[in-house]
């Protein structure tokens, strides 16, 4: 498997605040804590240096996080792309344009569904939502991008979620992968079924929003780019997931991590002496290799690199064998 030895991606979480209390969450919203804003533009400096090239900025809520412009500032200026995810909270238009003079590359707002009922089931906010795409709609901001988690309970509410998306005049859905909450538990991963369906779906979607599946839901990248006669074109180091690989994180209290959800957190004193010196990412980079069951007897198995996340919240450990999928197969059908 070939292998990137420089970053081009990161992730900074800014804030563990937030006034949302999301059930799909996972993460610790306990004691409100804020990252250091210079430690903070020192990794993003040092990201810029070795390459990196895009950068996220996460929390909690990222508009409660007091040096927001700053960090986005920061992230403009040494690696040229910055984006973050709001749920809409304290967003207003003079928000937007503090975060466009600062230089922010695009604004992700965070939607499980075309109504409040469905958006409910796993998420807070539905009314913050639609007010800050309402907003930005009436900005004529060009950049907005809508976070849909595909859960078992609302896969069948996307179709009438495009077409909300739509009435914004948003181009882009990213269709991401649940993920195990703070407890640590997997509660409603979409079915086998569900899944393909869904992959069909988006094949045959010839609409005006651009659906894009994150690398982290690799399952469903496999589905999609499998070709009966072509074979299967989800393939290379953007396969699945890119932790310790083309992407790194930075957390509230400043330490390096190969990816959000993953709570291997250590300190370096450079990047550079992290990207190649954490035994962490040295393991999670010859993971490939040494895939378990079912991953390993698995149809889709070449053309996926499922979310490390999952075994080591909901096992404790580090590996690739993914027996919460649905979708496993030994033959093709």
């Amino acid at each position: 498997m070939p292998m990137l030895f420089k970053p081009e991606s990161m992730n900074v979480e800014l804030t563990t605040n937030c006034p949302l209390s999301c059930s799909q969450c996972y993460c610790k919203l306990e004691g409100g804590k804020n990252i250091d804003k210079d430690k903070a533009i020192d990794w993003i400096r040092q990201g810029g240096e070795m390459g990196v090239c895009s950068v996220h900025l996460s929390g909690g809520e990222t508009l409660c996080y007091p040096h927001l412009y700053e960090i986005v500032s920061a992230a403009a200026k040494y690696c040229g792309t910055v984006y973050t995810a709001l749920s809409g909270y304290n967003f207003t238009g003079e928000v937007l344009n503090k975060l466009i003079d600062s230089g922010i590359s695009g604004i992700f707002i965070s939607l499980n569904g075309s109504t409040e009922e469905i958006n409910s089931l796993t998420r807070d906010g539905f009314a913050l939502a639609i007010s800050a795409l309402s907003l930005l709609k009436e900005k004529n901001y060009s950049e907005t991008w809508i976070n849909w988690v595909m859960h078992s309970c609302n896969t069948d509410d996307f179709e009438k979620m495009l077409k909300l998306v739509e009435s914004f005049n948003i181009k882009n859905l990213v269709v991401m992968t649940v993920k195990p909450d703070s407890n640590f538990e997997l509660k409603t991963p979409p079915t086998a079924e569900q899944m393909k369906t869904f992959s069909e779906l988006i094949k045959r979607h010839t609409g005006k929003v651009q659906i894009m599946v994150e690398a982290c839901y690799s399952p469903m990248l496999a589905l999609v780019f499998d070709d009966e006669h072509r074979g299967n074109s989800n393939v290379g180091i953007g396969k699945g997931c890119g932790a310790g690989l083309t992407s790194f994180n930075v957390n509230v209290d400043a330490m390096l991590s190969p990816c959000r959800h993953l709570d291997y957190f250590e300190s370096f004193g450079t990047l550079d002496e992290y990207w190649n010196q954490s035994s962490v990412l040295r393991q999670i980079r010859l993971l490939e290799y040494i895939k378990l069951p079912p991953c390993n007897e698995c149809y889709y198995g070449p053309h996926c690199r499922h979310c490390i996340a999952l075994n080591s919240k909901l096992n404790g450990s580090l590996y690739i064998g993914n027996k919460t999928c649905k979708l496993h197969l030994r033959n093709r059908t």
